[in-house]
């Protein structure tokens, strides 16, 4: 694929080449070991299609070819590694509901290009049926040169405690996210703040820009792998993996709304990757998503 001219169809963001590096949890959050991850990303526009090579290796490992139909709004992995639907949130972002093959496995999974282009950062939830099996947090670079390959990003560390957990560190994470309706049709961008402070149970947490209800904040006891309210007009639990990965579920008790929460810190600890699903009852009614930076207290 030439690199001269500009990309087009859905989640261009991520066409090329991509080295990194994941971190492997089992479903108690315990750390499995590191992988290896290695893709290359290829369209034929003629055709519509998109075709993947990917070759992962570490606690658990697969290698192979598929290919994705273009549909604009959304994408469809045809096998045979990878089978499912993906949702295109931006062109710098897809969430998919797939299936590995080779593994037997089914996985929830989001991919996010960063604003400069270079780095993806990756959450990946992956069953056997309803039973979670890993946990994995994903960290890639664009490969630019064959000739001489950018490095793969540097292993934080083999498990954080919570000294190191980059999602809990005191301070505020800030930025623009883009609001989505329940359609994934974009509405607006928000300016967007969420602040946090540490308490002897665990966490207080502030948060404004939330479209879809009002500014809020709410307390989190935690361990270095859960985090759940204990009582208020936000309730709800999070899993933790790693100091850099969560998600879990928040309702927002006033608006009758949850929201679908998954994040990932890069490994510098300066930005995560945020992508919020929100629903009244079983209902979508919208989505957001961007990548926030740090700022220390």
């Amino acid at each position: 694929m030439s690199e001269s001219s500009e990309p087009t169809g859905s989640f261009s963001k991520g066409l090329g080449q991509w080295l990194g590096t994941a971190e492997v949890y089992g479903p108690d959050g315990v750390f499995l070991g590191e992988g290896r991850d290695t893709r290359s990303v290829e369209t034929d526009d003629g055709a519509g299609t998109v075709t993947v090579n990917v070759s992962f290796e570490g606690p658990f490992s697969m290698a192979g070819q598929y290919t994705i139909a273009d549909r604009g709004t959304h994408r469809l992995y045809q096998g045979p590694l990878n089978y499912g639907f993906a949702e295109v949130l931006g062109d710098g972002l897809v969430c998919a509901h797939n299936y590995w093959s080779k593994l037997g496995m089914s996985q929830r999974f989001f991919l996010m290009v960063l604003p400069d282009g270079t780095r993806q950062l990756s959450l990946a939830l992956i069953s056997r049926a309803e039973v979670l099996k890993y946990v994995v947090v994903g960290e890639y670079l664009r490969q630019t040169d064959a000739m001489r390959p950018a490095p793969l990003p540097a292993a934080r560390h083999e498990g954080a405690d919570e000294a190191e957990m980059l999602l809990r560190r005191p301070g505020s994470w800030v930025g623009e996210l883009t609001v989505l309706d329940g359609d994934l049709a974009p509405i607006e961008t928000v300016e967007y703040c969420e602040s946090i402070a540490q308490t002897a149970a665990g966490l207080d947490v502030s948060v404004e820009g939330v479209h879809f209800g009002r500014d809020t904040s709410y307390s989190l006891v935690t361990t270095p792998t859960e985090a759940w309210t204990p009582t208020g007009d936000v309730l709800g639990s999070l899993n933790m993996v790693g100091g850099r990965g969560q998600s879990g579920y928040l309702l927002h008790h006033r608006e009758e709304t949850r929201v679908w929460l998954r994040e990932v810190a890069a490994l510098d600890g300066t930005m995560k990757g945020v992508v919020q699903m929100w629903y009244r009852g079983e209902q979508r009614i919208g989505a957001m998503y961007g990548a926030l930076s740090f700022e220390g207290v």
